[in-house]
């Protein structure tokens, strides 16, 4: 039996632009879901800005409940309150699609697991509470689900291709150098000869996505010299191993986490900072980096000196080490410097301050930023996470997303 799907959105939380495709994409998102059978919308309708909203939601079959702002949390006491009447009039309504990210709602997701509904939230990830989103079955930043342009997200795919070919011969390069240097050093030409023909058919495999290599933490080894004791032995890495990101990304992607939540005067508790880190970064697993479990990839971090713990209330608190987060731009600050300067390139060139998703993955492969190597599959993830951190504005017009810098764009030094 299909499941049974409600909507209940506080649209004065999440409010998306009126011409963004957000209405499409929560359409397909629900059909994911089960068939929707209940949409409400809760709000003051008298003002302005909702206006335009207001009508397309009409249109699209929502049920607008009007909150004139007579006290604070006017609008949390009634969407609680029908939420809890749809447990008893509607207990054939299995899956809650709640859209806020207002802590106020966290004993609202109390009672409705305890009813045998799951809760699926979809939020503004600049003001969601962690401890909310900690409690849903999953959770998502409204951004994430407006759907793209087709056209761009194949160039998307395009300059991704050519990133990772750019990105191979820069490490066969480098090995090539490496060799170079190493038989230089011995006088061995022949060992060269052997070890470049090694690098190619490595960097071949590679490309032509053929293993040909040793399973991971293998090594193979090349003897060059002319004499005894002459030889050196070079580790050749797997597919794998290269295509792994850097566990220092991870562990300062950690530290901007719980430096967000000290910034916001939150407590960043275990659970609530991986809230926190997936809202950053949604493709994150620690998993990837080689640990078992997310206590596992806390305490690496610990004793790599990136972050501190402390117990308070017989709970563990993680606490950022400004020392450590002020030695130097992480690559991912480097590469959000990069794409602020290629909007203002962009700015200059064209007379406009909105730009395409396409021109823009072209410059940013010029200048060598790899968004896959910062831990995003795509490049419209890595503009996202841009947009999470104020520094950009994304805007999605005629089915494409559109970038514009924001007028101050503070980098963080994390």
């Amino acid at each position: 039996m299909e499941d049974k799907v409600a909507i209940l959105w506080d649209i004065e939380n999440v409010t998306p632009s009126a011409n963004s495709q957000f209405l499409e994409g929560l359409k397909e998102y629900t059909e994911h879901l089960g068939k929707l059978t209940v949409c409400r919308v809760y709000g003051d309708w008298t003002k302005g800005y909702l206006g335009r909203l207001s009508r397309q939601l009409s249109e699209n079959g929502f049920e607008l409940i009007h909150i004139p702002v007579a006290r604070k949390n006017s609008a949390d006491i009634s969407l609680i309150t029908n939420a809890v009447e749809l447990i008893y009039q509607y207990p054939h309504i299995t899956k809650i699609v709640l859209i806020t990210g207002d802590a106020d709602f966290r004993p609202l997701l109390y009672t409705l697991r305890r009813n045998g509904k799951s809760v699926h939230i979809i939020c503004n990830s600049s003001n969601a509470s962690e401890e909310l989103l900690s409690l849903a079955d999953s959770f998502k930043d409204y951004r994430e689900i407006i759907p793209g342009e087709a056209a761009e997200e194949a160039a998307d795919a395009a300059e991704e291709r050519r990133v990772r070919r750019t990105r191979r011969k820069s490490r066969e390069s480098a090995r090539r150098a490496s060799l170079e240097e190493r038989a230089g050093e011995s006088g061995d030409v022949v060992g060269l000869e052997e070890a470049g023909l090694s690098v190619r058919t490595q960097i071949d495999s590679e490309e032509t996505g053929e293993s040909g290599l040793e399973e991971a933490g293998e090594a193979a080894e090349i003897t060059s010299g002319s004499g005894p004791g002459k030889s050196s032995t070079l580790r050749r890495k797997t597919v794998k191993e290269d295509l792994r990101p850097p566990v220092d990304l991870a562990f300062r992607l950690l530290a901007e986490a719980v430096e967000t939540m000290e910034k916001q005067k939150k407590k960043p508790g275990m659970g609530a900072v991986k809230v926190r880190l997936k809202m950053l970064n949604p493709s994150f697993d620690e998993k990837a980096f080689g640990f078992k479990s997310w206590n596992d990839f806390v305490y690496a971090a610990r004793d790599r000196g990136v972050i501190d713990l402390k117990e308070e209330d017989q709970a563990i608190y993680l606490k950022t080490k400004p020392k450590a987060l002020a030695e130097q731009k992480t690559p991912l600050t480097l590469a959000f410097e990069t794409l602020l300067d290629v909007l203002d390139a962009l700015t200059r060139e064209k007379g406009k301050d909105t730009h395409s998703l396409a021109s823009i993955s072209t410059r940013l492969a010029d200048r060598n930023v790899d968004w896959t190597a910062l831990g995003y599959k795509r490049l419209k993830d890595f503009i996202l996470s841009a947009a999470k951190r104020d520094y950009i504005d994304v805007i999605f017009e005629n089915g494409g997303y559109w970038v514009r810098r924001k007028k101050e764009s503070p980098i963080k030094e994390s």
